[in-house]
């Protein structure tokens, strides 16, 4: 649990420890009459029946039967306000009266990790409320807020609570067996300072043969005292609370029905219509947290990225994180990797891809939504001391330089920094181009990265119009001297014979190399060198067969980062290293790279491969069978950002949730395997990459009016037949491969029928450098 930043600001403790899997909340029932106590959940105390867990958009719902109780737990988020509900309804199925206690326990942090913060919690019982409220003094920008717990289980439950986790659990207690649940007295009110902090309540109330009840239990945090109070009295309410979970469901309902699909592979049906934005959104975005990190800060890269799959859903959400990252790039250019909000604490490095997704982001946006005035947007410019000679990175606060730019400026600028060329014409690589792992490959500044080529190659292909449409002539001039001889440099230095290169060491020795003894081959640098469009097409296609023949095992369900992964090599590439062989970035599946493969495919016009390797990403494929769940041991319905490529674990997912993979899976369905694409918000381009023998499929777009929505029918032509198009029936015209359907904003649901032929569909061209 946590408010406004998910590390700095926890108010219940993080923990990614499978083995212990502690409780740091936790909900309980006793039988006032035997002394007997449980959980409704599965832990820490579960009963000996089983428990359904079901995860919905927003909420979550615990449903179990045992000691003749019929129990129902749901935990949600209002829309906008901070505070955690949880609705516990109880139903006596036995034929006498029950007496019941029910136990809330929350341990309070009010800040970064416990021992640190612990001690300066204060807590106290609210005589206006009955709640308990917190504070930590010694929080920073957090202080001044206030924690706050609640129970409400009707007026004639009798309650008490304390603040002491000692006097809860128990001299060395533990939340699986606390000690004030094998008591038969009132929890004992203490609070104050200078204890173990906790939030623990005790309602008891009785029950009618057959009869139910619900009880609702708070947690949160807000601005003031008064603030925390308002929280408390509104949401104690039944009825409030539950049209606050329905609100929530609709939200979420609303807001992932944007986009839905219905195709003949579920496994990407399931993960498109919903799970993909969701993860992205409520994790990526917001959340900023999961069970494998509790970050709290914003990626300078990474969120830029996510918020790029919400273009399509709320591409609102899009400008306001673009407009966000122009604020954190500094005078000279670069900018923080990341930083934790509010204070914009966080580290400068020399990583080199970083700035560059702003450009690439903004381009991205532009030609999406034709929102051109994004670029007139001004931000702030940040200062700090620069990094010393040897420095990689330093933790700092930087400062507003007293200098604003437009969008467009802070876009440049990023760019004119990134014109580096070492000895074979490729950018410097610094300490990291993505892959963070690789940061020593070019840390004493002479390293070249392939990889960077090809993604600075693309984004001046996007920006150099942008600049020619803005009369800035000698940058647009000089942007397009540069692309041209890193176009040459590319496909020289760059190449490897069968394959693209990665990068090179700053002592000039090739990485990703057939004379490599390790990582010969890597995919993001085949994947981009498709993407865009740097690759004449006999190399292209050389360079997608590699990846398929030396990284994709079908039979694993695998597409590895690498391969052979790093172990002995005498280079030292960085910190990727450490990793063991096979694990993550290091030879296992990197799902964010993985989704890079599948989109090069696509464009490449392999209709047989795209959907079908998509397919056998999706979490779906590893949760069909018990032994692929047995293998796979993570949840079945978000994306993990890596899957183990070495035995015994050959298969085994890992990091999930917190992972840009989802926006990244939710793109390249749609723009490269469904082949949706809006240009400028005034067309849809639909120019799919399907297999032979899907039939068709369909897929429904809301615009962000909310009113007018596109439902648009894909059905294989018959024979040899050309490509025709129906909307309303009116005939659509079919340009450079795509079935082109004019937006209108009218509030109408229009439906576009596509007899299918082969003249629709990707095809590769190398770009014009």
């Amino acid at each position: 649990m946590w408010t406004a930043n998910s590390r700095e600001n926890r108010l219940t403790p993080w923990s990614n420890d499978p083995v212990s899997d502690p409780h740091c909340d936790a909900v309980y029932l006793r039988d006032e009459d035997d002394g007997t106590f449980w959980s409704p959940t599965p832990g820490p105390a579960p009963a000996l029946s089983g428990y359904e867990v079901r995860h919905g958009f927003g909420y979550t719902t615990w449903r179990h039967g045992s000691h003749e109780m019929e129990q129902e737990m749901v935990a949600f988020v209002p829309r906008s306000d901070p505070v955690k509900i949880i609705r516990l309804r109880l139903r006596n199925a036995s034929s006498r009266v029950r007496r019941i206690s029910i136990f809330s326990y929350a341990q309070l942090v009010l800040g970064a990790p416990p021992l640190d913060t612990a001690p300066p919690i204060v807590t106290e019982r609210d005589i206006e409320t009955g709640a308990i409220l917190a504070t930590n003094s010694a929080r920073g920008e957090f202080a001044h807020r206030v924690a706050f717990a609640a129970i409400a289980a009707g007026n004639d439950a009798l309650v008490s609570a304390t603040g002491d986790r000692r006097a809860f659990l128990g001299r060395y207690g533990h939340e699986c067996d606390p000690a004030a649940l094998r008591s038969a007295t009132p929890l004992e009110e203490q609070f104050g300072a200078n204890l173990d902090a906790c939030a623990a309540f005790q309602a008891t109330l009785s029950l009618q043969p057959r009869q139910s009840r619900e009880c609702i239990i708070l947690l949160g945090e807000a601005e003031s005292a008064d603030a925390a109070r308002s929280l408390v009295r509104r949401y104690s309410d039944l009825r409030t609370a539950s049209d606050a979970l329905s609100a929530v469901r609709e939200s979420w309902t609303c807001r992932l029905s944007a986009i839905q699909v219905d195709t003949p592979s579920p496994e990407l049906d399931l993960m498109v219509n919903g799970w993909l934005a969701y993860q992205n959104l409520g994790c990526r975005v917001w959340g900023r947290s999961a069970f494998y990190q509790s970050g709290g800060a914003f990626g300078f890269r990474d969120q830029l990225q996510d918020t790029a799959a919400l273009v399509y859903l709320a591409p609102e959400l899009t400008r306001a994180q673009i407009l966000l990252h122009a604020e954190q790039q500094f005078v000279e250019g670069d900018v923080m990797h990341w930083w934790h909000p509010p204070l914009g604490k966080g580290i400068r490095t020399r990583f080199s891809d970083d700035l560059l997704w702003l450009p690439h982001i903004t381009a991205f946006y532009i030609a999406r939504t034709g929102d051109d005035g994004v670029l007139d947007e001004v931000a702030r410019f940040l200062t700090a001391p620069p990094l010393e000679p040897g420095e990689d990175e330093v933790f700092l606060v930087p400062t507003h330089s007293g200098e604003m730019g437009s969008v467009y400026e802070h876009c440049c600028r990023a760019i004119d920094r990134s014109l580096t060329a070492g000895a074979h014409g490729l950018p410097l690589m610094g300490t990291g181009d993505w892959n963070d792992g690789m940061n020593r490959v070019g840390r004493e500044g002479r390293g070249e990265s392939v990889w960077l080529g090809f993604f600075l190659f693309d984004i001046l292909g996007d920006f150099i119009p942008i600049c020619e449409w803005r009369g800035d002539a000698e940058r647009s001039k000089r942007y397009a001297g540069y692309r041209t001889r890193l176009g040459a440099a590319l496909n020289d230095g760059g190449w490897d014979g069968e394959w693209y290169r990665r990068a090179y060491y700053d002592d000039g020795a090739p990485l990703g190399s057939a004379q490599n003894d390790e990582c010969r081959i890597d995919t993001i640098a085949q994947a981009w060198s498709v993407i865009a469009h740097a690759a004449p097409p006999a190399r292209a296609a050389s360079a997608l067969d590699a990846m398929e023949r030396e990284l994709v095992s079908e039979r694993e369900g695998l597409i590895r980062l690498l391969a052979p992964p790093f172990d002995q090599t005498l280079h030292d590439p960085g910190y990727i290293k450490g990793y063991l062989p096979g694990v993550r970035e290091n030879g296992g599946q990197y799902t964010h790279g993985a989704l890079w493969g599948v989109r090069a495919l696509a464009e490449l016009g392999r209709t047989e491969r795209g959907a079908r390797l998509l397919a056998m990403l999706s979490p779906v494929s590893h949760g069909r069978t018990p032994s692929e769940v047995a293998t796979y041991q993570t949840e079945p319905y978000v994306i993990a950002a890596d899957v183990y490529g070495v035995a015994p674990h050959v298969g085994r997912g890992g990091w999930t949730w917190y992972t840009g993979s989802a926006g990244w899976m939710f793109r390249v369905a749609l723009e490269s395997v469904f082949g949706f694409t809006l240009v400028r918000g005034e067309v849809i381009e639909l120019r799919p990459c399907i297999p032979a023998a899907w039939p068709g499929f369909s897929l429904r777009y809301r615009l962000p009016d909310g009113r007018t929505s596109y439902e648009l029918v894909v059905a294989r032509a018959n024979g040899g037949a050309a490509t025709s198009a129906t909307m309303n029936g009116s005939s659509l015209a079919v340009e450079r491969g795509a079935v082109i359907v004019p937006l209108a904003r009218d509030g109408a649901s229009h439906r576009v029928e596509i007899s299918l032929g082969a003249d629709v569909g990707p095809r590769y061209v190398q770009a014009d450098a």
